[in-house]
């Protein structure tokens, strides 16, 4: 089944009490073939997570200006 990035779920919350969504990317991880998620750490430098499978590491850097896709693909 080919990669879909044409439906963004609604973000899940960080706490209840708060109003702002979790940032996160969406992340195609091709050493398995699976979706997954990761999500901006606390002091908003990196994105970080894992392969849901193989649990293989990935960090992707908060650099200035950005840019504007959510998806990507990691090898």
């Amino acid at each position: 089944m080919p990669f879909d990035a044409s439906s963004d779920p609604s973000p899940r919350q960080e706490k209840s009490d708060s109003k702002e969504p979790t940032a996160f990317l969406g992340i195609q991880f091709e050493c398995c073939g699976i979706y997954g998620r990761i999500y901006r750490d606390k002091s908003f430098r990196i994105y970080s997570g894992r392969c849901p499978k193989c649990m293989r590491r990935i960090e992707v850097p908060i650099g200035e200006g950005g840019v504007g896709t959510r998806f990507f693909r990691a090898s």
